[in-house]
């Protein structure tokens, strides 16, 4: 086993044996699931065919944007990065792995999710599962890579929650995982299409789910979430910090850029 797949096997483990990541990668999403399926389906009519699609993209989202960043922040607070890099662990190797570690646990537990949905909460299932497959990898690595961003340029874990908490909260209300987009008033449309969940709500209705959104809005989404993947890593990559670095956090600004796709999303 290569130093790589022993670091990446650590990395796995240590989010089933950590409770704190225990909790947002599983319990978390879990608890909401089936919070929402007992209330949620009596409130708003349209929940069940939202209900898997939603589900996935808030449990994604809720281990990305505040596990990831977290993790990142008291990583590097606490100079596991700079013994790593007396050792010779490359920079890329700690963008990947706990991106890789997170699209598995972000798969286990959608599974989960998925399965419960429509068998015990009477959720819609899927129409196409390979586009179902693949909107899914594409919005986990997109929110991986953003919450990893968020770590990268937080100065402290005050900031990193504030930093998720901005794009989770909103994400949560509006980007269709509790009601349709639809619904949504229109002045919001140009928030609401700057976040990443509402992209990778828009793939699986329209291509998964076969729902009344267009095939053309679902490919600009993915397309979207593909470029936001590449902009995302060469930010993680550019503005990467060994440790705290008074002469690194003008760079800290950089990371705007990676609101670029979604605001040509609005444009397109």
């Amino acid at each position: 086993m290569n130093g790589y797949t022993f670091h990446l096997t650590y990395d796995f483990k240590t989010g089933l044996r950590d409770k704190s990541l225990m909790l947002m990668n599983y319990l978390f999403p879990l608890a909401f699931l089936a919070m929402a399926g007992l209330f949620m389906a009596q409130i708003n009519p349209f929940f069940t065919e939202l209900m898997v699609p939603g589900m996935v993209v808030f449990a994604v989202m809720s281990s990305a944007l505040l596990n990831l960043s977290s993790t990142m922040i008291t990583e590097r607070e606490a100079g596991i990065y700079r013994s790593y890099r007396v050792n010779g662990v490359r920079a890329v190797s700690l963008v990947t792995i706990p991106v890789a570690g997170h699209l598995i646990h972000a798969f286990l537990v959608s599974v989960i999710i998925t399965v419960l949905s429509i068998l015990v909460f009477g959720g819609t299932a899927p129409v196409h599962w390979g586009w179902f497959f693949l909107v899914f990898i594409l919005v986990s690595l997109s929110l991986s890579t953003f919450g990893l961003l968020i770590g990268i340029v937080s100065p402290s874990q005050r900031a990193g929650l504030l930093f998720a908490q901005g794009f989770y909260i909103p994400s949560v209300v509006l980007s269709g995982i509790m009601v349709p987009q639809d619904m949504i008033p229109e002045n919001l449309n140009f928030l609401v299409s700057l976040l990443p969940a509402t992209h990778g709500i828009r793939g699986f209705e329209a291509f998964a789910m076969e729902s009344s959104v267009s095939t053309y809005a679902g490919a600009v989404s993915l397309a979207v979430l593909a470029a936001s993947i590449l902009v995302n890593l060469v930010l993680c990559l550019k503005l990467f910090q060994w440790e705290d670095k008074s002469e690194v956090k003008p760079k800290r600004f950089m990371a705007l850029i990676a609101c670029v796709p979604f605001i040509l999303s609005i444009v397109i």
